[in-house]
C-alpha cells in the first residue's frame, strides 16, 4: 500500500520497506498491517505494525492514550510515531512495535472449548484481572493531559460516554434503550477512584508470549470508575460471542460465566481497595452500548447482521431491563 511507505518515510526518510506490508486480522474498526523493514535507525526494530484509523480524534486519542502508559511501563506496544492522514484519506496514523503472541483465545473453536476450557478456567481469569488492575494502578494525570491535548472532543469521562450512547440510541431509534439510559443517567454512582479503563479488555485483545503478556487496541480507553472496565470484560466472559451448536453453546455458557466469576474475584483481589458496588450498574451502561451497535449494524447490514455482539445481545436486554425497569425489545 503505497500511503504506508510514505507514513514511514516521512518518519525515517532513510528506511527500506523489505516485502508487501501484511494485514493484520481481529480489528472492527481500524486497518493494520505489519512491515518488515530495514536501514532503520537505532533503536527502531526491524518489524513495526502500522494501524490507520478512520476517525483522526478517535486515532488521535488511541495513540496517546497507548503511548503514556508504555511510558509508565504498561505492557502495550511502544508507539514510534503518529500523524493525521492527509487528503484523500480522513484519519489518523499510528506507528508502533510489532508484538508477538497469540490472542488468549487464539483458534478456540468448538473443539478447542472441549479441549482448552480447563486451563483457560484456571489461567485466563488472573491474565485478565492482573492486567486489568496493574492498568488501574498506573497515575491517570498524565494520561488524560495527553489525551486533552491531542482529542479535545472525545469522550473521555462517563458522562460523555452517556451523551454519546444517547445520540447512538437516538440514532437507531431505540428509544427503549434511551429511557433506560436517561434513567442510569439519573442515578450515576459516585466513583470510588478515578482510573485509566482500557474499555475493551477481552481475550482477543491480550497477546501471550510465554509468561509475557502484551494489551492492545486502546480505541475505547477512558477516565473512569475501575468498575467501567470490570463490568465489560465480566459481561464479554460470561456470555461467550462464540457462534456454536446447541450443546457447545451452553458448555461455552456454563464456562463462561465460571469465567467471569473468577475474573471479577481474582481481580478484586489484586485491587482489594476497589468498590464493586457500581458493577451492576456500569453492565447495564455496556448492554445499552452492545443494543445499539446490534441495531446499527443490522440496519446497515440486514437482520442476520451484528456480528459477535449479537450473540451477547439477549443477556444485554436482561440487564438493562432488571437494572432500569424498563420494558427492552431485543
Amino acid at each position: 500500500m503505497e500511503e504506508i511507505g510514505g507514513v514511514l518515510s516521512a518518519a525515517w526518510p532513510q528506511l527500506r520497506v523489505l516485502a508487501d506490508p501484511e494485514p493484520l486480522t481481529g480489528g472492527f474498526w481500524a486497518q493494520m498491517w505489519r512491515v518488515r523493514v530495514s536501514s532503520q535507525p537505532e533503536g527502531l526494530p526491524g518489524e513495526l505494525v502500522v494501524r490507520f484509523a478512520p476517525h483522526p480524534e478517535m486515532g488521535a486519542k488511541e495513540a496517546e492514550v497507548q503511548r503514556t502508559v508504555a511510558a509508565q511501563g504498561y505492557p502495550t506496544p511502544t508507539i514510534r510515531f503518529s500523524t493525521v492522514a492527509n487528503a484523500p484519506l480522513h484519519g489518523w496514523w499510528s506507528v508502533m512495535d510489532f508484538s508477538h503472541g497469540a490472542p488468549l483465545l487464539a483458534g478456540l473453536d468448538g473443539t478447542g472449548i472441549l479441549r482448552r476450557a480447563p486451563a483457560l478456567v484456571r489461567t485466563m481469569p488472573a491474565q485478565l484481572a492482573e492486567s486489568m488492575a496493574a492498568l488501574h494502578r498506573l497515575e491517570p494525570v498524565p494520561v488524560t493531559d495527553a489525551v486533552r491535548r491531542a482529542a479535545p472532543s472525545v469522550a473521555w469521562t462517563v458522562g460523555e460516554v452517556l451523551d454519546q450512547l444517547c445520540l447512538g440510541a437516538e440514532a437507531t431509534e431505540r428509544h427503549d434503550v434511551l429511557a433506560a439510559l436517561e434513567h442510569l443517567a439519573g442515578r450515576v454512582p459516585s466513583a470510588s477512584a478515578l482510573v485509566i479503563c482500557h474499555g475493551d479488555l477481552h481475550p482477543f485483545n491480550v497477546l501471550a508470549d510465554g509468561d509475557a503478556l502484551t494489551v492492545l487496541d486502546w480505541t475505547g480507553s477512558i477516565l473512569a470508575d475501575p468498575c467501567f472496565d470490570l463490568a465489560l470484560t465480566e459481561l464479554l466472559l460470561a456470555n461467550p460471542p462464540l457462534d456454536l451448536p446447541g450443546p457447545l453453546a451452553a458448555l461455552a455458557r456454563r464456562a463462561g460465566r465460571m469465567l467471569a466469576r473468577r475474573f471479577v474475584t481474582r481481580y478484586a483481589s489484586a485491587n482489594p481497595n476497589v468498590s464493586l458496588k457500581p458493577l451492576d450498574w456500569y453492565r447495564a451502561m455496556h448492554s445499552a452500548r452492545v443494543l445499539i451497535d446490534v441495531t446499527r449494524q443490522r440496519a446497515e447490514h440486514g437482520p442476520d447482521a451484528g456480528g459477535p455482539l449479537r450473540l451477547i445481545a439477549p443477556a444485554a436486554v436482561n440487564h438493562l431491563s432488571t437494572a432500569t425497569g424498563v420494558d427492552m425489545r431485543p
